[in-house]
């Protein structure tokens, strides 16, 4: 029995606007008050999406977050009617009108921290909601995540954040690897952290390695097949504030730039053995080096935040890299990914417009959480999450319809672009929630 990475995707929101609220993200930050595209935004991730089902994985869709979160306003102190609260907000602290118009919850990578089953002492799938205590805009999304990944499934445990404030923060899957082989057996967990010496310059690091001990207790893990691993603090104030903007990782293969990680050699001679140990396999180990691609670029492009899909009707075949349009514009990141296909570790590239996506910060790999679960699991998953056809023609025709193509953060204090925005996000989640589709019985 073999273990298939289901892709879960939330189609981005029509609030979607570059706010610039991104902690140590230096994409956000630079187009901060840029004209953005919701519109774009939501059929170039739905594009994405396309792709991966069209390798057979299986391809779950989330709707957007309500946005904007007028009761997280009115809990900061904007009183009066839906017209005064979204007024004065603008007026007096557009950066908090900003947060609660964010549509940061479409990067789900950050959505949670997932183990299989197989990891965990109870064989039970788990996941922790990612706390984002990092960042004012990302923190109100964990309650609605949590809501919509249990309506996802109840075949797995799904866990509310880790508490404890700023000392706990946790960014979810983006900061975690697992390394495995395709089958449904034990395999390695490895999490990154920021917090500690030796500490960045410029930024603040958004993974704290005590959350990531907790997470690791509360899903029963072996501890020794648990690795922590220090992100390299010129990483984080390169602008990888996230470890998946400098390292990726799929079954036996983990590739990372020279400076990801704050670590000697010994630490992954140990994580080598361990995964021969487990697997009977040998890891395919690969370190890019500044010289071939320089951390600047490596955040320039994000790389490594590519999307790694194995197709699961051809489990024994190399995965499939999914790389964002940068990639295949930047000579030396683009001649790295053929090398990779040349020597086997994967069997082709698809390269796929984010624009809007990669303006705010965020890759192909972003954009998805990805949940490893055994065959019959996966086949048992209710078929109206999952991408078909009819529902991406049904999509496509909802965004085009509601959303538009030019937002400025102005807009977001008007009154008729709040209710418009109501009107589109409940569109999109009645028709992700219909129970059956004529074309796909």
């Amino acid at each position: 029995m073999n273990l298939i990475e289901a892709q879960v995707d939330r189609i981005v929101g029509p609030t979607h606007h570059f706010g610039g609220l991104g902690v140590g993200n230096l994409a956000s930050m630079e187009h901060a008050g840029q004209i953005s595209n919701p519109q774009a935004a939501a059929l170039q991730g739905l594009e994405k999406m396309r792709t991966v089902a069209t390798l057979g994985a299986p391809q779950l869709i989330l709707p957007p977050q309500p946005r904007p979160d007028l009761e997280f306003l009115r809990a900061l102190g904007f009183g009066g009617t839906d017209t005064d609260v979204l007024r004065r907000a603008y007026n007096e602290a557009p950066q908090l009108l900003s947060a609660a118009a964010s549509c940061s919850a479409m990067w789900t990578a950050n959505a949670a921290t997932v183990t299989p089953g197989v990891d965990s002492g109870d064989q039970v799938t788990r996941l922790t909601v990612a706390n984002l205590h990092a960042s004012i805009h990302r923190a109100i999304e964990s309650e609605q995540t949590w809501n919509d990944l249990q309506a996802l499934s109840k075949l797995w445990r799904i866990h509310r954040p880790v508490p404890g404030g700023a000392a706990m923060r946790d960014e979810g899957a983006a900061n975690h690897m697992r390394l495995g082989s395709p089958r449904n057996e034990p395999g390695l967990n490895i999490f990154v952290f920021g917090d500690g010496d030796p500490r960045p310059i410029t930024h603040w690091p958004r993974q704290s390695r005590s959350a990531y001990e907790a997470i690791a207790r509360r899903h029963e893990l072996s501890p020794e097949d648990v690795f922590f691993i220090k992100q390299h603090p010129a990483a984080i104030d390169a602008g990888a504030f996230h470890n998946d903007v400098v390292a990726m990782s799929h079954q036996h293969v983990l590739i990372h730039h020279e400076f990801a990680f704050s670590e000697n050699e010994s630490t992954f001679q140990r994580l080598g053995l361990r995964f021969q140990q487990l697997t009977g396999a040998k890891l395919v180990h690969v370190v890019v080096s500044e010289k071939d691609l320089s951390l600047a670029d490596a955040v320039r492009t994000y790389l490594f935040n590519s999307q790694i899909v194995s197709r699961p009707n051809a489990p024994e075949q190399p995965p499939v890299i999914i790389c964002a349009a940068q990639v295949e514009s930047h000579s030396g990141a683009r001649s790295l990914v053929q090398s990779w296909c040349e020597a086997g570790i994967f069997d082709e590239v698809h390269f796929v417009n984010l624009d809007q996506s990669m303006l705010g910060g965020g890759g192909p790999a972003c954009l998805r959480l990805r949940v490893p679960l055994p065959e019959e699991v996966v086949n048992s998953m209710d078929a109206t999450v999952m991408w078909s056809p009819s529902l991406d023609a049904e999509l496509r025709e909802l965004i085009r319809k509601h959303y538009v193509s030019e937002l400025r953060l102005e807009d977001l204090a008007r009154i008729e672009f709040y209710r418009d925005a109501c009107r589109a996000h409940d569109h999109i989640a009645a028709s992700l929630h219909k129970k059956t589709r004529e074309s796909d019985r």
